[in-house]
């Protein structure tokens, strides 16, 4: 099919003479598009874009700068003899970038005063589109008012003149855009010459004002048809060229955060939606199912290649899978960026199926092409009516982002593969250039099929461009798709706020004080009573443990989180709720899996006495024995500057290692927010700190584990013999604790009735799993470590919305808790202030 199309720009374009006019289009588009990009990189003030030009001082408007190209490029075409050759394709070429650039300020001419960003400016829009029609119509073969061939004829101007009476009745009535089209088009001059005129339209005026029913009747008409193409022409003027400024702009008013009510959508728009993913979904299959299965992906190659071509986005191969895949993903996410790219590659291919359609004959012979067309536009027509269920929008600077991955990316892949190429190549090395076009294609097309006949390579380097190509397409789609970022820092009146929630209601949940954790961002419930601590981690809206402040509120906070996610296309999930948060999780629909179980001490019923505290009570004893002791002090009560060393001594004993934590750590050892934490350290005989550990509040009487460190050079036990300490001097009576939350061991189940006689075998073969991976993480030596204090467990669920999302959840949430890492630069390690 591609080199069907390419065969007709050779036989229409190129061979007729057209070559020119083409690129004039193509550079009065291109031209428009880049001035308007560049004006609104203006706009917004970002630092890196160069600025207007104003040499002492002077702003000179880019219509200048196109002036003086048209006046090159149209000079310099009647100065060339003969054909002129390329000369003229370039001169086409500076012409058509010269008029993009007047064109775009088209209403500062008329109006003689800069509108460029008032409701007038939209006359440039209206002049560009209107003008690159009329070109692209003669590109086609039409010729204005019925074309005239050889000398004139009383019949030709006959024809003209009707033509043109019939452009004059349309613009009269108030059909601009038509009386323009009609001009190449005439059966479309003389369609809006019949039909009604628009009421305030000068016809309307002269004609209508006798006849109030055909007024009422051009009133309706505008009410439903012209009304609404107003608000469709609105938004692609905006998104082209930007909004307008409004003209008068009301007093700020306090920002005050509001739920995201979603505007009410009648049902089949989002079934229109809903079609289009299932179109991806079935298209992602179907690449799939091609890309394993010879047979398939043969007769799929054979009805996309020559005379025949596939509904949009049907292909064969993997690359195509991921693709339309992410795209699926995306479009059932409701992402807006997801939208715009299925829309655009839809149109694209509908535009280029329609064209070969209606311009190559032997393409019309075959009835597959029909239905392949058919698809396409339908799907087309799904995603244009379900335009309004996409509501979730990307993140600012996606799009600069993605255009600089693609393009940086682009050419560091251009360059590796035109040196692999040079490498490879049986026989002579060929230059740079060719080098670089060969890549260029291969990546364009993914599948070669425009041939680069001279030159000869190995097919493993052709797969290496193909495969390298598609991560490249594959990163920058991911980059254009992300969600907005949520706040990573909470405010000091939010954590003022939470403070207060914990005041009257932290004993609720171990994990409460941890709701603390500066980057996590807060969502209260209408009243102010609840709030519900989250952080958005890889597309994931990641909340961790119960709601915070009073139960009665917790629905309330939940369902405002739940909108946020909606809102931007997050992943609603959460992470170590308890049972009762859990009930309120899933009260609202989502649904729970037990992750694991936290240790919890009552230190009144703590002792070592009895057989199955006998390691324990051996270590306490030795390590005591040794000469250790340890040191309980609220960080309140520790002098700055020794709180500061402490803090110090933590970092190093992590060795480089990733801090780890989320739901259950604070991450900020040493703040003086924190005076009510408490810190245990375990000192040697010569009275040098060995150990520590730093407990939060939990309630009045409560501690929750936050940080655990040790020198390795120290003995082993010196971390249990501080937990045991803290339980002994707590039953005593010397510390007011009543309760002590330990670590929170992850698949707790699995390893104990894994353990146990009579355990299926696909417990057993999860437990060996696990078993395998805690080599790494530490899994299996943190139950084993949390159980020698006889503690109660208590369950810890992962709550979330759809089975189809638990990877992304459990991606989400390795990150936020430190087990996966991103790759980055290594940076300076940052000084610790109090």
């Amino acid at each position: 099919m591609w080199q069907a199309v390419l065969d007709a720009y050779r036989e229409r374009i190129a061979d007729t003479g057209r070559q020119p006019l083409f690129l004039l289009l193509v550079g009065l588009i291109g031209a428009f598009l880049f001035i308007r990009f560049s004006v609104r990189m203006i706009r917004r003030g970002t630092s890196w874009w160069p600025g207007n030009v104003t040499p002492g001082g002077l702003h000179i408007h880019h219509v200048v700068f196109g002036q003086v190209l048209m006046l090159l490029g149209g000079v310099g075409a009647f100065a060339v003899r003969g054909d002129g050759g390329p000369l003229r394709d370039w001169l086409g070429l500076g012409f058509g970038i010269g008029a993009g650039l007047v064109l775009d300020e088209f209403a500062l001419v008329l109006h003689l005063e800069d509108v460029y960003w008032k409701e007038q400016g939209r006359k440039s829009v209206d002049a560009v589109i209107l003008t690159a029609a009329l070109i692209a119509l003669l590109l086609l073969g039409e010729l204005p008012f019925g074309g005239f061939q050889g000398g004139l004829t009383a019949g030709q101007l006959t024809v003209a003149g009707l033509v043109l009476a019939l452009v004059m009745v349309c613009l009269v009535k108030g059909k601009l855009w038509t009386g323009v089209l009609g001009v190449m088009l005439w059966p479309l001059a003389a369609v809006g010459a019949i039909r009604l005129a628009r009421p305030r339209s000068p016809w309307a005026r002269w004609r209508y004002r006798s006849r109030p029913k055909r007024l009422a009747r051009a009133e309706r008409r505008e009410a439903r048809i012209h009304r609404r193409l107003v608000v469709a022409k609105t938004a692609v003027y905006d998104a082209i060229a930007g909004t307008p400024d409004v003209s008068t702009v009301p007093p700020p008013e306090p920002e005050v955060w509001e739920p995201y009510v979603p505007p009410p959508l009648p049902a089949w728009r989002g079934r229109c939606a809903g079609a289009a993913e299932w179109y991806l979904r079935i298209a992602t299959l179907l690449n799939l199912v091609t890309g394993l299965i010879e047979p398939f992906r043969q007769e799929v190659q054979r009805r996309n290649s020559g005379e025949y071509f596939t509904p949009v986005l049907v292909t064969s191969g993997f690359t195509a899978a991921l693709f339309t895949g992410l795209l699926a993903v995306m479009v059932r996410r409701r992402k807006r960026p997801a939208w715009i790219v299925a829309t655009v590659v839809t149109g694209g291919y509908g535009a280029l199926f329609l064209a070969a359609l209606l311009t190559l004959p032997e393409d019309r012979a075959h009835p597959f092409n029909w239905v392949s067309a058919g698809l396409t536009l339908s799907l087309l027509a799904a995603l244009l009516l379900g335009r309004p269920a996409f509501h979730a929008r990307g993140g600012r600077g996606n799009v600069v982002l993605g255009l600089t991955v693609l393009v940086v990316g682009g050419a560091a892949v251009v360059a590796f593969c035109a040196a692999l190429v040079r490498a490879t190549h049986a026989g002579y090395v060929p230059g740079w250039g060719d080098a670089a076009e060969y890549v260029g294609l291969r990546l364009v097309t993914q599948s070669g099929v425009i041939e680069y006949s001279d030159l000869d390579l190995p097919s493993w380097v052709d797969l290496t461009i193909n495969g390298l190509g598609a991560a490249l397409m594959l990163i920058t789609l991911r980059v254009f798709f992300r969600s907005v970022r949520a706040a990573e820092q909470q405010s000091p009146e939010d954590e003022q706020r939470l403070r207060e929630l914990l005041a009257r209601h932290g004993g609720r949940d171990s994990l409460g004080y941890f709701a603390l954790r500066r980057d996590k961002s807060a969502v209260f419930s209408p009243s102010g009573k609840a709030a519900v601590l989250h952080r958005v981690v890889n597309g994931v809206s990641l909340a961790s443990g119960d709601p915070l402040g009073d139960p009665e509120a917790w629905p309330q906070a939940i369902e405002r989180w739940r909108e946020q996610a909606r809102q931007h296309g997050w992943v609603p999930a959460v992470t170590g709720a308890g049972e009762r948060g859990g009930q309120a999780y899933r009260r609202v629909g989502l649904r729970a899996l037990e992750l694991g179980g936290e240790a919890v001490v009552e230190p009144a019923g703590f002792t070592l006495e009895g057989r199955a505290m006998r390691t324990l009570r051996q270590t306490h004893r030795r390590v005591h024995e040794a000469g250790y002791r340890a040191v309980a002090r609220r960080h309140r009560d520790i002098p700055a500057q020794e709180l500061a060393e402490l803090a110090t001594l933590a970092d190093a004993w992590r060795h480089g290692r990733t801090e780890r934590g989320f739901s259950m750590a604070l991450g900020r050892l040493g703040d003086p927010a924190d005076g009510d934490c408490l810190m245990l350290e375990c000192r040697d005989e010569h009275d040098r700190t060995c150990a520590l550990l730093s407990f939060v509040p939990w309630g009045a009487h409560g501690l929750s584990l936050d940080l655990m460190r040790r020198d390795r050079e120290s003995d082993n036990g010196l971390v249990e013999y501080l937990v045991t300490e803290l339980l002994l001097r707590a039953g005593a009576g010397e510390l007011e604790v009543a309760r002590v939350s330990l670590n929170f061991a992850m698949f707790r189940y699995v390893f104990e009735q894994g353990a146990r006689i009579g355990a299926g075998p696909v417990l057993r073969l999860l437990r060996s799993v696990l078993r395998f991976l805690s080599r790494w993480w530490q899994l299996e030596s943190l139950y084993r470590a949390n159980a020698r204090y006889q503690p109660v467990w208590e369950p810890r669920f992962l709550l979330y919305e759809k089975p189809s999302e638990l990877p992304a959840v459990a991606v989400a949430g390795a990150l936020a808790e430190g087990f996966l890492t991103r790759p980055h630069l290594r940076r300076a390690r940052p000084t610790r202030s109090g």
